[in-house]
This record gives C-alpha cells, sequence and structure tokens, in this order.
C-alpha cells in the first residue's frame, strides 16, 4: 500500500496517514472538544489534504482538543500538523500523549510546547515513542491519543487554530 507523502516541499519525504478526522471536515464524534473547541471555516494554507478542504479546528485560550486512538509500532515515531496562533504572543499549544502503561494505568505526557506563528506552518516531527517504549517491545504496537491545549493565563487571549494532523506509520530516515 503506497501512502502519500505530503510533507516533501518541508524536506520529509516520510508516508504519512491522515489521523481519522484529522482534516475537521467531517464527524469528529471521535474526537473530545473542551472549553470553547469548535471547527470553524478556513483551511490551512499549503492544502495538503485536499484543496476543496474548507475547516480547521479553533482553540481558545483555556480549550483543548483529544484526538480518537490510533494504534502504533515503533515504526510509527512522529506527528505532524498544521498550526496557526493569533493573539498572545508567549501562548503555547501544549501537545501532550495520551497511553495505558505497562500495568493498565491511564497516562499522560506532555511532548512538547508549540510557539506557532501569525501565517500557517507546518509542525516539524513530533516524537512521541519515548513514553510508550516498554509497551512496544513487550506488545509490538499500542494505542495512543494526543491532547492539544492552549495554556490559558489571565487576560490571555490566545487563540489557536490546528490542521491536517499526520501520523508517520513507517519509520523514516
Amino acid at each position: 500500500m503506497s501512502l502519500p507523502t505530503p510533507f516533501v516541499p518541508w524536506n520529509d519525504d516520510g508516508q504519512y496517514f491522515l489521523m481519522s478526522g484529522g482534516d475537521f471536515e467531517g464527524d469528529l464524534g471521535d474526537w473530545t472538544l473542551e472549553n470553547g473547541a469548535s471547527t470553524v471555516l478556513g483551511n490551512e494554507s499549503y492544502q495538503i489534504g485536499s484543496p476543496a478542504d474548507s475547516q480547521s479546528l479553533l482553540l481558545p485560550s483555556g480549550s483543548s482538543v483529544t484526538t480518537p486512538t490510533v494504534c502504533v509500532t515503533a515504526q510509527s515515531p512522529d506527528l505532524r500538523l498544521a498550526v496557526l496562533k493569533s493573539g498572545a504572543k508567549e501562548a503555547k499549544l501544549r501537545v501532550y500523549l495520551n497511553f495505558t502503561d505497562d500495568k493498565g494505568n491511564p497516562r499522560t505526557q506532555k511532548l512538547k510546547d508549540l510557539a506557532g506563528s501569525e501565517s500557517w506552518t507546518f509542525t516539524d516531527p513530533l516524537k512521541f515513542l519515548g513514553p510508550v517504549n516498554n509497551i512496544l517491545k513487550r506488545n509490538g504496537q499500542t494505542t495512543v491519543s494526543f491532547t492539544f491545549a492552549v495554556e490559558a493565563k489571565k487576560d490571555s487571549h490566545a487563540v489557536w487554530q490546528i490542521d491536517d494532523i499526520y501520523v508517520d506509520p513507517y519509520k523514516s530516515g
């Protein structure tokens, strides 16, 4: 099966798949949107998914979104997404990995704080396998989800948009 290489213009020839609902064009029934997160008109400007795409996800200050679970292996090392920030310059978009540890306990671990910019950009590949390496060594695969949260600072009027969340299913380079 051949998968797309959407990030070739950014010198990344890895094959990626679009996370279920990751273009925010259809049903988000498996997503958890909290504290004002909502879909809005406006697609990332590079249109890597489809020129017909017209929506993204709006995340105002204090809001968050959690993706559906996705099965990963040692060969699925990272994800990338489009981000756009407006408002407070210092506001960060926090990216968390949600998983079940090898003792069966639910865990959440912060992966990165993104700084963003006032124009659509794609994140660098976000590595996420570190916290689940022991599970992968034992089981060969596991399920994870991701939470994107806009930090809420007093009087902060930061607004983020995210779009086109892709996972690299084949470890590249």
